[in-house]
C-alpha cells in the first residue's frame, strides 16, 4: 500500500476523496455532525428541498474529525495514514473475526487474515476508485459485528445486548449499505442454528430480536436521516461490463478488470469439500456467498433490472458488490488452507488418547504454513497489480492536483478572507480547496450540479464587464476571488469557457501564481456599479460559525438544467 501510494503526503487524484476530506474538515470546524451538513455544503446556493439529496454517511467523517485537529498534519496525509491502518491492521483482524464465525480453527483464522491483503477486488479496487473509504471502513466492521453478535447470542449474555445494539448502529452509521450484508449473514447463521438445534434457536432468536430492536431504537435518528438518501441511491444504474461467460470466469478467480488468481478456486473447492465432510455446522455460510455471487453476476452481465431492490442499496455498483463477494470468499480460502493442511499433515494413525477434534499439531501447522507460502508465491503477481492500481490515482503530483496547485491552495488563506467564496471550476481539482487551504470554493465537489447563476459565471465570467446578468450573478454570490489551474479530473474534461484567458482582463489582479495555478482578485471598483453591488447582497449570504465562505443563500437559484458535472 505504501509503495503504490508513493508516500503518506500523496493526494488521491480521483473522484470521491475530496468529498471525504472536506467533510472531515467541515465537521471539525463546525463541531456538529448532522447529515444535513453535507446538504448545505454541496447545495448552499439553492433550496435543499429541490436539490439532489446529499445526506452522505457522516459518522465515518465525524470520527476522523475528532482526531484530525490533534494530528498536526494535512488532511490528505491524515486520511492516507488512516487508510494505511485500515489495510495493515483492521483488514486482517476483521477477516479473522468473520472466519472465526464460520470455522473457529486457529489455522483457518490465521490463513484468512494473511490472504486478506492479497486480493485486488477487495480492498484495493475500493481504495483507488475514489477511494470508497467509508464503504471499505464499513465492510471492515461486518466481521467484528458478526463475531460479537453470534458469540453473545449463543452464550445468552444479556448485558451484552447493549454492545450488540451499538455495534449494529456503528455498521449502519459508517455506511448504511452494509446493513444489507450483516443482515443476510446473521440470518443465514440463524438458519444454521435452527437446523442444528431448534430448541437452542429459540433463545438465540430472542436475544438477536432484542438486540435488533435496541439497534433500531438507539439508531432511529441516524436511520431516519439516511433514509432520505434512499431515492437517489436506488436511482443509480451502472451498465454491465462483461458477458455472462466472462463474468463467471472472473468470479471463479476473483478478477474484475484486473488480475485474478487460481488459488481462489483451488482453496475454495477444498473448503467446500471439507465443510461437507467434516464441518457441516458451517455450511450456512455458503448461502450468503452464493447470494453475493449471484448479485455480482447480475450487475456485471445483465441489462435486465427486474429486481433492482437487491442491488439498489449498493448504488447498483458492480465494484462494491464484487468487493462484498470477495470479502465473503476470503474466509473460505482460510478454511481451505486448514482442511488441506489437515489432510496432508495427518498421521497414518491417530495417536492413542488423542481426541478426533483436537487442534492440529505441529506437523499440521507446518504443512499449513507451507500451503500458505505456495499460495502466496502463486498470488505474487497480485502485489504488482495492486501497487499499479493504487499508483494510478494516488500521487504526490498528478494530473488532477499537482504540487503547484497544492501550493497555491495551501497558501490561499494569506490573501483570501474567511468570509469569501472563491470562483472555481470543479473539474480542475479545486474541490480540494477547503480541505487543503481552509477557503471555500464555489463548486465543492466534482459531481455537484451548478445552479443557474453558478453556471452563468462558469460559462461567461470573462464577460463580467460587459454583461449585466453575469455581474448580477457574481454580486449575489459575492465573488471577489477566482482560482484557475490546468488540472483535470478526466482527460476529456474541457475547461469552463468563462474561466479562460483571464490574464488580459483589466478587472482582475493576479495575486499568486505557481506554474499553471493562479489566484486572482476581482477589482469591483473597475466594473460598472462598483463594490456597492456586492455589498448590497451581503445579508443574503449566510455563514456557519467556524466554517469559511457562504453556507446558505437566502436568494436561492434553481439547479441548472442540462448541466454536465465532471
Amino acid at each position: 500500500w505504501l509503495s503504490g501510494t508513493s508516500n503518506l503526503t500523496a493526494v488521491n487524484q480521483d473522484w470521491d476523496i475530496p468529498w471525504h476530506a472536506n467533510m472531515v474538515r467541515l465537521i471539525a470546524d463546525s463541531r456538529q455532525w448532522s447529515p444535513h451538513l453535507s446538504g448545505h455544503f454541496a447545495y448552499y446556493d439553492t433550496s435543499l428541498v429541490t436539490a439532489p439529496a446529499r445526506s452522505y454517511p457522516i459518522a465515518f467523517h465525524a470520527v476522523l474529525a475528532l482526531v484530525w485537529p490533534a494530528s498536526g498534519v494535512s488532511i490528505p496525509a491524515f486520511i492516507n495514514a488512516f487508510t494505511l491502518v485500515l489495510v495493515a491492521a483492521q483488514l486482517p483482524l476483521s477477516t479473522m473475526a468473520l472466519t472465526a464465525v464460520v470455522l473457529r480453527r486457529p489455522l483457518a483464522v490465521a490463513a484468512a487474515g494473511a490472504i486478506s491483503a492479497w486480493i485486488t477486488v477487495y480492498p484495493y479496487d475500493l481504495l483507488w476508485r475514489g477511494p470508497l473509504i467509508p464503504f471499505f471502513a464499513g465492510m471492515l466492521m461486518v466481521g467484528p459485528f458478526m463475531l460479537l453478535a453470534t458469540t453473545l447470542a449463543v452464550r445468552r449474555h444479556w448485558p451484552g445486548l447493549v454492545a450488540v445494539g451499538l455495534s449494529g448502529i456503528a455498521v449502519i452509521a459508517v455506511h448504511p449499505s452494509l446493513a444489507f450484508v450483516a443482515g443476510p449473514l446473521l440470518l443465514a447463521w440463524l438458519v444454521g442454528v435452527v437446523a442444528r438445534s431448534p430448541r437452542e434457536a429459540r433463545g438465540v432468536l430472542a436475544y438477536l430480536a432484542g438486540a435488533g430492536a435496541l439497534t433500531v431504537v438507539l439508531g432511529l435518528l441516524i436511520i431516519r436521516e439516511m433514509a432520505q438518501e434512499a431515492g437517489r441511491v436506488s436511482s443509480v444504474w451502472w451498465p454491465p461490463d462483461a458477458s455472462l461467460a466472462a463474468a463467471i470466469r472472473d468470479l471463479i478467480v476473483l478478477r474484475h478488470v484486473s488480475q485474478g488468481t487460481w488459488v481462489v478456486p483451488v482453496l475454495g473447492l477444498v473448503a467446500l469439500v471439507g465443510l461437507v465432510l467434516r464441518g457441516r455446522r458451517a455450511l450456512w455460510y455458503v448461502a450468503p456467498v452464493a447470494l453475493y455471487a449471484f448479485l455480482t453476476l447480475y450487475t456485471r452481465a445483465s441489462t435486465a433490472r427486474e429486481a433492482p431492490a437487491f442491488t439498489a442499496p449498493f448504488y447498483d455498483d458492480q465494484w462494491r458488490l464484487y468487493a462484498i463477494y470477495a470479502m465473503l470468499v476470503v474466509p473460505l480460502l482460510g478454511v481451505g488452507v486448514h482442511y488441506l493442511a489437515t489432510f496432508l499433515g495427518q498421521h497414518p494413525r491417530r495417536p492413542a488418547g488423542r481426541p478426533a477434534g483436537a487442534a492440529p499439531g505441529r506437523r499440521t501447522t507446518a504443512v499449513g504454513l507451507g500451503v500458505l507460502l505456495v499460495a502466496a508465491a502463486v498470488s505474487a503477481p497480485l502485489v504488482t497489480t495492486n501497487e499499479q492500481r493504487l499508483g494510478w490515482s494516488t500521487k504526490v503530483s498528478g494530473v488532477t492536483l499537482s504540487t503547484d496547485e497544492i501550493s497555491v491552495m495551501s497558501n490561499m488563506s494569506r490573501w483570501v478572507p474567511a468570509s469569501a467564496t472563491v470562483l472555481n471550476d470543479a473539474c480542475d481539482g479545486s474541490v480540494w480547496m477547503y480541505a487543503i487551504g481552509d477557503r471555500m470554493p464555489m463548486i465543492r465537489h466534482f459531481e455537484i450540479l451548478a445552479t443557474r447563476r453558478q453556471a452563468l459565471l462558469l460559462n461567461h465570467f470573462n464577460q463580467l464587464a460587459t454583461v449585466p446578468a453575469v455581474r448580477a450573478a457574481a454580486a449575489q454570490l459575492g465573488v471577489e476571488w477566482v482560482y484557475s489551474s490546468a488540472g483535470r479530473i478526466r482527460a476529456n474534461d474541457k475547461p469552463r469557457t468563462g474561466l479562460l484567458h483571464l490574464d488580459h482582463l483589466p478587472f482582475l489582479t493576479l495575486v499568486d501564481r505557481v506554474g499553471h495555478a493562479s489566484l486572482y482578485r476581482v477589482a469591483w471598483d473597475k466594473l460598472p456599479g462598483g463594490q456597492a453591488q456586492v455589498d448590497r447582497y451581503a445579508s443574503t449570504r449566510l455563514r456557519e460559525p467556524g466554517v469559511p465562505g457562504t453556507w446558505q443563500s437566502t436568494l436561492p437559484s434553481p439547479i441548472a438544467t442540462a448541466w454536465n458535472a465532471c
